[in-house]
Order: C-alpha cells, then sequence, then structure tokens
C-alpha cells in the first residue's frame, strides 16, 4: 500500500470527526424505499431505491429518461422540449428521542404512448407525495399506500431508514 493511498484512506476514515467538530451533523442514515405497483408485472417485490444521508441534509436520487415532446411543427422543421420521468425522491432525515424523523418529497412518472397516434405526444402519468413521518429505526414501514384513480393500479411506499 502506497503512502497516498495510506493518507486517502486516513482522511476517509477522519472525515466524519471533522465534519462533527464543524459543527455539522455526524449522524449518518441510509434510508431505503420500496414502492410496489399492483399493475407492474415485473416487479412483485417492488422497485428499490437506497439513499445514505447525513442528518439533517438533503439527499437527492433521481433516476429515469429525458422524452422528446413536440412542441411546434412546421413543414421540414418540429421544435422538441424534453421532460424528464422516472423516480425523483429528495429526502431528509433526523433522530430525536430514538425515533427518525423524515420528510420525502417523491415524483414518480412515466410517459404513455398512444395506441391509437403512435407519432403523437406521449401523456405523462406522474404521481407526487410530499411525506413527513416519524419512524422507528430500522422497521420498515409502509409511508403511504394508494389507489390510482384513473388505472385502478394499487401503490405503496415502503420506508425503512437505518442508523449506520
Amino acid at each position: 500500500m502506497t503512502i497516498r493511498t495510506r493518507t486517502i484512506l486516513l482522511a476517509a476514515l477522519l472525515a466524519p470527526l471533522a465534519v462533527a467538530q464543524n459543527g455539522r451533523p455526524n449522524g449518518v442514515y441510509r434510508a431505503d424505499f420500496t414502492i410496489r405497483d399492483s399493475g407492474d408485472a415485473g416487479a412483485k417485490m417492488g422497485r428499490k431505491y437506497s439513499m445514505v444521508l447525513n442528518a439533517r441534509v438533503k439527499g437527492q436520487f433521481k433516476v429515469g429518461n429525458r422524452i422528446p415532446m413536440a412542441t411546434s411543427s412546421q413543414p421540414g422543421s418540429t421544435q422538441f422540449t424534453y421532460v424528464d420521468v422516472g423516480v425523483n425522491i429528495d429526502c431528509v432525515v433526523d433522530e430525536q428521542d430514538g425515533k427518525i424523523g423524515m420528510h420525502s418529497d417523491m415524483d414518480m412518472s412515466t410517459a404513455v404512448m398512444s395506441e391509437k397516434a403512435p407519432s403523437a405526444n406521449p401523456t405523462i402519468s406522474q404521481i407526487r407525495l410530499n411525506i413527513d413521518t416519524t419512524l422507528t429505526p430500522g422497521k420498515p414501514t409502509v409511508v403511504a399506500s394508494f389507489d390510482d384513480p384513473v388505472t385502478s393500479r394499487k401503490f405503496e411506499v415502503e420506508t425503512t431508514v437505518t442508523k449506520m
């Protein structure tokens, strides 16, 4: 092991101590989200998303695609704008009296192509959640459960926050 490698490893080990001495939060947590969709046959166990967070510091998780949407069309020229679809999760956690406080903003969207007009812009299906709750550390908890009024699909969001 080279001196440079040892120095980097030592700095990585001491970084949490330096953060705590500077007055910034030193609690580190892992937030696991499982999103179950009754209409997603390929994901019976749910889609899983995880992030590691410092206490009281917002973490962001974004995964998805950019979908082109025609905004104007003239002979020989079409202009496009792009829409982000997928899963976006913003999360902040903090611990007090053995419980975990969590604030999370979730945005789940998908593009649905028209079978009748395949060249038309897709319809964007979107679900937005704003969650403020208290969780028991390490215990999976359903923080949202709902029926989509348009498609009759059932959704469930389960979260586990664990102190590392």
